[in-house]
């Protein structure tokens, strides 16, 4: 979005021609002829910077300066004067001025002192979200070499470099949402801008919409300072939205808005607000079914879903779970300051036959406890939950029998694997076991003594 600019200027022929030269320069420029006009306009617009002058015919510009920065405080203020003064300058500078220049300047070094202004305005807004903002994850977290996941990549991608285009990002809960979201900002021209995130889920309506409009002081009761909404914070860089699908009807209308006219206001304020955000939406519920319903607008749910990216399940992508496994074992592992424990062939088929129903999440859960309660570097079944344990049991697919190594054993390593589990599914019984496997006793204690283990009598 373009920079606004306000020129606060009582020299007809010098405001005409720095508002042109820095119109051609590509900013969007507004201009004012004395105290009154610029008092008048601020209280409507917001700037990024203005060019004041220190001689105006109805007020001193260092009386007008605190005035200017009560009504747009985000604003950085650049005095001009004719009187170069140092004691003039210093009490610029004192009153909260960025810089100061002297008449008759070059309008090349003012540009340059614009252009310097607009990144530091720059640098102190990213310093603003960084703080209000925890630490977000991070799109290498994306883990996966299954078919549908390298869909979702591709996907991601194309839609990263679509520019200002809303996305909606639709998945179950647990599926990595998030981490999508993430990806378009990092693979997006707004990578070095905030990434700025609000759950619709987790606030009350009132504070939900102080979080994202912010308010001015004495909006409401305990509103004793003007506080910025993510809106602001989230200028120049991605708002993710999440659970969309719980935005309250009261708010929806309003959120249509600045999607549509990037304006808005804070709670309380009379003054238009622009910010350059590219709106993220994330939500685990089916919003066409609930626009049909009445519960959610319809011309919000398509100005979102201009760029749709649906997220499988884990259960979807089971090629993806001993991947995301390993990752997930190898961070715990450096947070414990620990080697990286080792899944073993018991436990890479419990893994995958489980339908993970929590997704990613409920997967980075176990492996993060797994980790915790590993033995020796080994993940067994006796780490896992009782639900992930049984899933091999449950399932009717043949799971191939694999050395700790992954590779698969052989057909006598196998038939004696299954003979000792069936022995011991009979409590030591051998004569029970024969009968189950339907062999002979003889034939029993032969393969148990070609095994290496004793053929004692029950």
């Amino acid at each position: 979005m373009t920079d606004h600019l306000l020129i606060v200027e009582d020299d007809t022929t010098l405001r005409l021609t720095v508002g042109e030269f820095l119109a051609d320069q590509g900013y969007r420029v507004a201009a004012a002829a004395d105290a009154a006009e610029a008092l008048a306009l601020v209280k409507t617009a917001s700037f990024r910077l203005i060019l004041l002058d220190l001689r105006l015919p109805d007020m001193h510009g260092l009386d007008l300066l605190p005035k200017l920065q009560e009504h747009d405080p985000d604003a950085l203020i650049v005095t001009m004067t004719a009187y170069p003064e140092v004691r003039t300058a210093v009490a610029a500078l004192k009153a909260g001025a960025y810089d100061y220049l002297n008449k008759p300047f070059d309008l090349d070094d003012m540009l340059e002192l614009v252009r310097r202004a607009l990144e530091t305005r720059k640098l102190r807004h990213e310093v603003a979200w960084r703080r209000a903002q925890s630490a977000p994850p991070r799109s290498s977290e994306i883990v996966g070499e299954s078919e549908a996941f390298v869909g979702l990549v591709d996907m991601t991608r194309r839609v990263a470099t679509a520019g200002r285009v809303p996305v909606l990002i639709r998945g179950e809960s647990g599926s990595g949402k998030e981490l999508v979201a993430r990806s378009i900002h990092d693979l997006s021209s707004r990578a070095n801008g905030p990434w700025v995130t609000l759950n619709c889920a987790a606030l009350p309506e009132g504070l939900l919409e102080s979080e994202l409009f912010g308010h001015e002081r004495g909006a409401f009761t305990d509103a004793r300072q003007t506080k910025k909404g993510l809106l602001e914070l989230a200028d120049g860089g991605v708002l993710f939205l999440d659970e969309i699908g719980d935005l309250s009807p009261t708010l929806q209308p309003k959120l249509l808005r600045v999607l549509e006219t990037s304006s808005f206001r804070r709670i309380g304020g009379h003054k238009e607000l622009t910010s350059d955000v590219r709106f993220v939406a994330a939500t685990h519920r089916d919003l066409a079914a609930m626009v049909k319903e009445g519960r959610f607008r319809e011309d919000l749910y398509y100005r979102l879903n201009v760029a749709a990216i649906d997220v499988p399940p884990l259960r979807a992508r089971r090629a993806d779970i001993l991947p995301l496994a390993r990752h997930f074992l190898a961070r715990a592992a450096a947070a414990m300051d620990r080697p990286g424990p080792t899944l073993t062939a018991e436990t890479r088929p419990m893994l995958e036959h489980y339908d993970w129903p929590g997704n990613v999440r409920e997967l980075r859960n176990v492996m993060e406890r797994a980790a915790i309660l590993a033995d020796a570097g080994l993940i067994t079944a006796a780490q896992l939950p009782p639900e992930v344990s049984r899933a091999v049991a449950a399932t009717t697919d043949y799971t191939v029998l694999a050395r700790d190594d992954g590779t698969p054993v052989s057909l006598a390593e196998a038939e004696v694997a299954h003979v000792r589990a069936v022995v011991t599914w009979c409590g030591g019984n051998k004569t029970r076991a024969a009968e189950v496997l339907d062999i002979s006793r003889m034939t029993l204690r032969a393969k148990l003594a070609g095994a290496g283990e004793a053929a004692t009598e029950d």
